[in-house]
């Protein structure tokens, strides 16, 4: 019951934020591309609207009032202590990778395949990944992992952290 009440109490402040959609914020991928994404999937569109579903994906890259660090800020992150040799590239890959999991993670709840423990398990590997190219493979690795999970061929039980060890062959855990 209490987590029912504070999902409605949030959404409740998510929908009466004033999101402008004509002026897209320049630091996130083109708003067509979560437009394109939303009408090729009818189930998700019987179930939410465009309007909700490009809010959620602006609360991926900016955060919202229960997660106030969104993708913008995991990026910064992950990109701060990258040369610029590899910061380009890197910076690139993250891009894409973001756009592949908003477009995922925003639709309604029960039918995304990404959810919001998935969301934080990567955003942790990518942020523990000690090297440039560490973090490279890491984006190799979860890109995969998301056109499988798409697929239908991994299912979201079966992404852990001792997935990711074992892929990467790096000890992110071990602390904790």
């Amino acid at each position: 019951m209490k987590f029912l009440l504070i999902s409605v109490i949030c959404l409740a402040f998510f929908a009466c934020r004033s999101t402008n959609f004509e002026q897209w914020p320049v630091e996130i991928p083109d708003r067509n591309l979560f437009i394109a994404a939303y009408s090729e999937d009818s189930e998700n569109q019987s179930r939410q609207s465009r309007r909700l579903y490009l809010q959620w994906v602006l609360s991926f890259y900016q955060g919202s009032l229960i997660y106030p660090s969104g993708w913008i800020d995991v990026q910064a992150t992950v990109l701060a202590n990258t040369l610029p040799p590899e910061r380009e590239q890197l910076e690139q890959r993250l891009e894409n990778l973001g756009g592949s999991i908003a477009a995922e993670w925003a639709k309604h709840n029960d039918l995304r395949v990404i959810d919001s423990r998935l969301l934080s398990l990567w955003e942790s590997i990518l942020q523990l990944a000690p090297e440039p190219e560490d973090r490279l493979r890491s984006i190799e690795v979860i890109s995969e992992d998301i056109d499988d999970l798409l697929s239908g061929e991994l299912r979201s039980a079966d992404v852990h952290n001792a997935r990711y060890e074992q892929k990467l062959g790096l000890e992110l855990f071990s602390g904790f």
